[in-house]
């Protein structure tokens, strides 16, 4: 571990490749826990300062997804925040969401969830909810990750695998069941979804104990696959970054409709009676335009990241609804929510957030998406078709550092030339990854061949830039 970043946090949490057992040589191992847990120690002790903790002692939740090295990763977490003196609380296989909403709910003044969410079986990490269930803030992560770098390495902490007991977690039932609680009660009707056949792809992650119980609660007829955890095979070729399978079943079955969620259960993407991929961005032209038909858009405006379609925008400008553009990461979109006091906002990825929830969550955007087909009688195939989207090339180039973007004079004509040729019908988004070492370059205008073209062209030149074949600092990818 590196004590140079300025935030050891990524864009959603801390993320490491570890073994079945645990092992890491991130921050995932017993000493560098022990280290966060410092942090976790202080960001109590500065909300107890603050007035907003009255507990004693302070109360941590932990949930997690069925990861082979979570257990590990929990024990190693739960005796090291026990020697300082705070309770820890076990909901054992928990969406990300359920979390945040347990700890908004007062059950717990700090949320950890153990996931990697929709990367593959071999990475996990660890995810903070502050005292008021949201994301931590960029100064709240830096203010962490300056006293977890100061914290010293405890020589009695085994830096091997975590050989403690398993947790127990007797109160895993109790906290789902008041999470679905929570989550059905903000639709008013008993049963929304009367009537409604759906189809629910779990990614054999943390949605599969709870997901198929709320939509039966809400009156839908539900069939589930991938639903039982797996940490070995979770979210391959299954849940919301591999749909077809969902799409196949859902044509197969005659359902009205499909839903698929990541790992940890804060993304959903839908499939529609017939077989066709419904992503966030169409996910939330179709929310807004309900919210606002029915007086429930406060501004008449929403919250999309850089990432969102252009002609998803077009589509609600001239329909009356006007978007916010915030960087990627469901956080931003919260942040952006939060200071414009609006309703709605996500990523095209799936990630949705509305005005009753501090983070996304692919239960919660599953239901709310059924019931606006449920309540219109318009199957979702012909909600979504009237959407335009102008198409996109997006490329993922291999990195081995991530310097800044701008001061790569090569990259950098490529794409100028590039905006130049795209000027007024088109657009460029070039970043790097969040979760894998990759630059990701993205390319979207009405003829799809001058994106191609452009979007190779920009790879070409990031692929044969030196400064980013260097092995560089660690990234402790992936982060989102």
């Amino acid at each position: 571990m590196s004590d140079a970043p300025s935030n050891i946090f990524g864009t959603d949490g801390i993320r490491d490749l570890c073994a079945p057992d645990g092992r890491s040589d991130g921050w995932l191992n017993p000493a560098g826990l022990d280290r966060l847990a410092v942090g976790m120690a202080r960001l109590l002790g500065r909300a107890r300062d603050a007035g907003g903790i009255a507990a004693s002692p302070p109360r941590v939740l932990i949930g997690r997804d069925p990861r082979t090295s979570g257990p590990a990763i929990e024990r190693s977490l739960t005796a090291s925040l026990e020697r300082r003196g705070i309770a820890v609380r076990h909901g054992g296989l928990l969406p990300t969401p359920a979390v945040s909403v347990l700890v908004e709910a007062g059950e717990a003044e700090l949320g950890i969830v153990i996931s990697a969410s929709h990367n593959p079986p071999e990475f996990n990490g660890v995810k903070w909810f502050g005292p008021d269930g949201a994301k931590l803030s960029v100064e709240e992560e830096r203010r962490i990750t300056c006293d977890v770098l100061a914290a010293p390495v405890d020589p009695e902490v085994d830096p091997g695998p975590s050989t403690l007991p398993a947790p127990a977690a007797p109160e895993e039932e109790a906290l789902r069941s008041l999470y679905l609680d929570r989550l059905l009660a903000g639709f008013g009707e008993a049963r929304p979804l009367d009537g409604l056949r759906i189809v629910l792809d779990c990614a054999r992650g943390a949605t599969a104990p709870c997901a198929r119980e709320a939509f039966e609660r809400a009156g839908a007829s539900v069939v589930v696959i991938h639903g039982e955890p797996d940490g070995e095979r979770i979210n391959i070729d299954c849940g919301s970054t591999h749909p077809g399978s969902l799409a196949r079943r859902v044509v197969a079955e005659g359902a009205d409709l499909g839903v698929a969620f990541d790992g940890d259960g804060d993304r959903a993407i839908l499939v529609d009676e017939a077989g066709g991929t419904v992503d966030g961005d169409e996910m939330l032209a179709i929310w807004a335009l309900d919210l606002r038909a029915r007086g429930r858009l406060p501004g008449d405006r929403i919250a999309v990241t850089v990432m969102s379609n252009a002609g998803m925008e077009s589509h609600l400008r001239e329909r009356g609804v006007d978007l916010v553009r915030t960087p990627v990461g469901d956080r931003e979109v919260h942040e952006a929510m939060r200071a414009g006091g609006l309703a709605l906002g996500g990523e095209q990825s799936g990630h949705i957030i509305c005005e009753d929830a501090m983070t996304g969550d692919g239960i919660r955007t599953g239901l709310a998406l059924a019931e606006i087909v449920r309540r219109s009688g318009r199957p979702l195939s012909a909600l979504r078709s009237e959407i335009p989207r102008y198409p996109q090339t997006l490329v993922g180039v291999q990195v081995g550092a991530k310097p800044p973007l701008e001061i790569l004079p090569g990259v950098q004509r490529v794409v100028a030339a590039a905006k130049k040729a795209l000027e007024g019908h088109g657009r460029i988004l070039l970043r790097y990854s969040g979760t894998e070492p990759l630059a990701r370059v993205l390319v979207e205008g009405r003829d799809a061949e001058e994106n191609a073209d452009w979007a190779e062209r920009i790879a070409d030149s990031l692929r044969t830039d030196r400064a980013l074949a260097s092995p560089g600092e660690p990234q402790g990818e992936p982060r989102d």
